[in-house]
């Protein structure tokens, strides 16, 4: 029987910023996937990211207006995958929490 806590789920993002994926917004997601246990991926043109390291997050180019896709998978992962929705929604991130 499968365990319905370790859940895959995927959704499509568009960015909002409107100076697309940069430091800011990539910090504040970082910060974010990393409250989570869940493993977060997050997939830019084909390829797929470690949504927790900032590394990999710097290869991310991904302007105004480009559709990202998360994908979370774990125990908490319907929560992870709301927060980092909203992150990536945010039209301006100038502070982290």
């Amino acid at each position: 029987m499968e365990d319905a806590s370790q859940e895959l789920l995927k959704r499509v993002v568009k960015i909002k910023n409107p100076n697309g994926f940069h430091m800011r917004p990539k910090a504040a997601f970082v910060e974010a996937a990393s409250r989570f246990v869940s493993e977060v991926k997050l997939v830019w043109e084909g390829q797929v990211f470690n949504g927790k390291s900032m590394f990999e997050l710097m290869l991310v180019a991904a302007g105004e207006d480009s559709e990202v896709t998360l994908e979370v998978f774990g125990s908490d992962s319907h929560l992870a995958l709301q927060e980092l929705e909203k992150v990536l929604s945010e039209e301006d991130i100038s502070i982290l929490d």
